[in-house]
């Protein structure tokens, strides 16, 4: 996603400056009033927030509770090099002490939100291959389960955890009866980069698992560019069908608005993946089931679907909001600019949120939802209270 910017110059410079302390003329700002007008905060679950790190803290080190595939160090890798230095600017990561730094930093930025907000931190578990065993070697990076329930315990008035457990394992459904033990309040899966085929019969006892403990599955679809995996058809929509069918309650990760799929329900062709969400958004036997989430929607590459999702008034009761951070700090991807040529927002706001960007990328990316519009139509404050989806 990082190199999806190269259309746009970037309107702030390349680099997050890490600013903390919101400034009183930013605090005091009427923008600032409207857009948390008919919003009750402690309802706000940012349902998208990805923990970083790179495992250099000594626990960590040991248990490989925290790992960057080294190719990321490489200069033998230099899209992947690059993009770790940048997911690492956006997290202000402090070079002696990423994973702790990485952590204080979401603290400090949830703490400056109204009281009540929280964050759902991602655990990301290892690339498996089709026996279900873990490949480190395909794994881009790793966040286990026990260090995302330890952060978010640790920082509990701030933190709600997400697990991540690929479906193939052998242990797969007493790895959610664990998690779901902990307090996990969802799955994670990236398809591409964990190599889950959602259609795969072998996702059956992990399906009905989380049908029977009515936790929900976050799923990324459509096409992938932060992190490379196996195969990009593994996050087609249409392949959620069977864990739908299963009962299982499954938000689609940025409502598929990157890239193509194969139409399997019409002759193989490619269409849009966007296309293939919101035909299963309109299948009525999965109106209580699939829901949408709009995170990275303001991103550059899948600014495009805003315009239709706000047209789409019917299924604004199913979408819900997350930020994808730290896809928000990093200043290339967004474009203000681009928004305000798209019609979706008014241009005197913009000043307002590059002030705020630079000092708090995570209410940055609420504000901007909050103030998106299209002929009159927003996503209305529903789509940010998302506590009563995952508790």
């Amino acid at each position: 996603m990082v190199y999806a910017g190269y259309k746009f110059w970037p309107e702030q410079g390349l680099i997050n400056p890490c600013l903390s302390g919101l400034p009183n003329d930013v605090l005091e700002n009427p923008l600032m009033q409207q857009i948390w007008q008919d919003i009750d905060a402690e309802q706000v679950w940012d349902s998208h927030v990805h923990l970083v790190g790179t495992g250099d803290s000594q626990l960590n080190k040991e248990n490989k509770s925290v790992w960057f595939n080294p190719n990321m160090d490489s200069y033998w890798h230099p899209i992947l090099k690059i993009q770790k230095k940048f997911y690492l600017n956006g997290t202000c990561a402090a070079d002696n002490s990423i994973d702790q730094s990485t952590v204080q930093r979401m603290v400090q930025l949830t703490a400056e939100m109204p009281a009540g907000f929280k964050l759902m931190l991602f655990a990301f578990d290892w690339f498996h291959d089709e026996n279900g065993k873990p490949n480190q070697a395909h794994s881009i990076f790793h966040i286990s389960n026990d260090h995302a329930a330890k952060i978010a315990s640790e920082h509990s008035h701030y933190f709600e955890w997400v697990a991540s457990i690929h479906p193939y394992r052998a242990d797969a459904v007493a790895a959610l009866e664990r998690a779901n033990a902990q307090g996990a309040r969802a799955i994670k899966w990236l398809p591409q980069g964990m190599g889950i085929d959602p259609a795969h019969a072998k996702c059956d006892a992990f399906y009905t698992a989380c049908a029977r403990l009515n936790i929900p599955i976050i799923c990324h679809s459509g096409r992938e560019r932060a992190v490379q995996g196996s195969n990009q058809d593994d996050a087609n929509p249409l392949k959620l069908r069977r864990g739908l069918d299963a009962g299982v309650r499954i938000l689609l990760a940025h409502c598929a608005s990157d890239g193509e799929d194969i139409d399997y329900d019409n002759g193989n062709k490619k269409i849009k993946s966007f296309d293939l969400f919101l035909r299963l958004m309109e299948a009525p036997q999965y109106k209580n089931l699939l829901f949408g989430e709009i995170s990275a929607m303001s991103l550059i590459n899948h600014a495009w679907a805003i315009q239709p999702l706000l047209e789409r008034i019917d299924l604004h009761s199913r979408l819900l909001n997350g930020s994808d951070y730290p896809l928000p700090a990093i200043l290339p991807i967004v474009s203000l600019k681009q928004l305000v040529s798209k019609n979706l927002l008014d241009e005197s706001y913009v000043d307002f949120l590059k002030a705020i960007r630079i000092y708090n990328p995570i209410m940055f990316d609420f504000a901007l939802k909050r103030l998106l519009r299209f002929e009159g139509k927003s996503f209305p404050a529903k789509v940010f209270e998302t506590k009563k989806f995952f508790a």
